[in-house]
């Protein structure tokens, strides 16, 4: 009879042992699930703000290069004039070029054209051209 008792209160260790492996066994699984799941939240989370901060570097990259273009359209104004200046070709057309036209009959509407001068610069030529026209037949 010992031994019947024996037997059956092992199996029953057995068999309760077996139950706390089992439960100990899905209790870490359940756990882990657990885990998992913060860590996929984490890195979503980490995942949007790097996506986020990407676009806004996209942009400013973006910004920055319209300043460069704008800039190097200005550098290369300067070193135009600058090659002008030590040329010394004037930018614009002289005053001596519209004397010759206006000599050879030119109208503002020439002067603008050809030279370049406003249209009030033009007319400023003429008139003074043909003032001194009228002082020199008087003298």
């Amino acid at each position: 009879m010992l031994e019947i008792a024996n037997s059956v209160l092992s199996g029953s260790i057995v068999e309760l042992s077996l139950a706390v492996a089992v439960m100990s066994a899905l209790l870490i699984t359940v756990w882990n699930g657990l885990w998992i799941r913060q860590q996929i939240k984490r890195q979503r989370m980490i995942n949007r703000r790097l996506r986020e901060d990407n676009r806004a570097l996209s942009r400013s990259a973006v910004g920055m290069g319209h300043k460069v273009m704008e800039t190097e359209r200005k550098l290369n104004e300067a070193l135009k004039k600058q090659f002008t200046m030590m040329n010394g070709q004037p930018e614009h057309p002289s005053y001596d070029q519209a004397s010759k036209l206006i000599a050879m009959g030119a109208t503002e509407k020439d002067l603008v054209t050809s030279c370049g001068f406003s249209l009030a610069e033009a007319e400023l030529l003429l008139s003074l051209n043909r003032q001194s026209k009228q002082v020199s037949a008087v003298h």
